[in-house]
């Protein structure tokens, strides 16, 4: 009696434990259905959306041939490379000066506005992120949409998952999960994929876990 007792413990807390390890998947997987559904309400306790938001806004600011989020070097950590960006930034702004006086009619580089994160925050757009369309997802309708790619763990900790999701042409977007509850999870980072480049979402290195997958569709 003893012995079964133990074992039927046994079973629950693997139970338990492989309930807490795919919960982030699980979670994935209700943002995909609320997106197809398009239940708001749902995705507002799936998603910080303002975290989201923030994310996307920084990487979209950057552009793609930018470094995610990258800070202005410091003149106390890299005085060099600080004093380098100075130089170059008075130089750029000599070197424009000079041209308009020279060319007054010559044509003006085109400002380029970055795409508006809010656009990647409607459910059809973030379905499409879930299905790595990357910068198409605002454009990219659920009828254009097909079988959903698998999502695999790409890091895992007691308090933050990263899930990836790969498009063979444009490259890896990266869904990062932060724990809010015993087994409750939401998304707070989306890392935009970059072509040819497995990026990382925001940055942190993945762990030994990157092998595992999860049946998130």
């Amino acid at each position: 009696m003893g012995r079964i007792f133990a074992l039927i413990i046994a079973v629950g807390l693997l139970v338990l434990a492989g309930l807490f390890y795919f919960s982030p998947s699980i979670a994935f997987s209700d943002i995909r259905s609320a997106c197809r559904s398009n239940d708001i309400e749902a995705l507002a306790k799936l998603i910080d959306f303002d975290s989201v938001r923030a994310s996307l806004k920084t990487q979209l600011d950057v552009g793609p041939k930018g470094a995610v989020g990258a800070p202005p070097k410091s003149a106390l950590s890299d005085p060099i490379g600080a004093a380098g960006d100075a130089i170059k930034g008075v130089g750029d702004s000599i070197g424009n000066a000079v041209n308009n006086l020279v060319n007054p009619n010559a044509p003006k580089p085109s400002t380029i506005v970055p795409p508006d994160p809010n656009a990647f925050l409607a459910p059809q757009a973030l379905l499409a992120l879930t299905y790595g369309y990357g910068l198409d997802a605002p454009k990219t309708t659920m009828d254009q949409l097909g079988k959903p790619p698998m999502a695999q763990i790409a890091f895992f900790s007691l308090d933050r998952t990263r899930l990836t999701v790969k498009d063979p042409d444009r490259g890896t977007t990266t869904f990062t999960f932060e724990r809010r509850g015993l087994t409750k999870w939401v998304l707070v980072h989306v890392g935009l994929p970059k072509p040819g480049n497995d990026n990382d979402g925001d940055g942190a290195s993945s762990s030994a876990s990157s092998s595992s997958s999860n049946p998130a569709g």
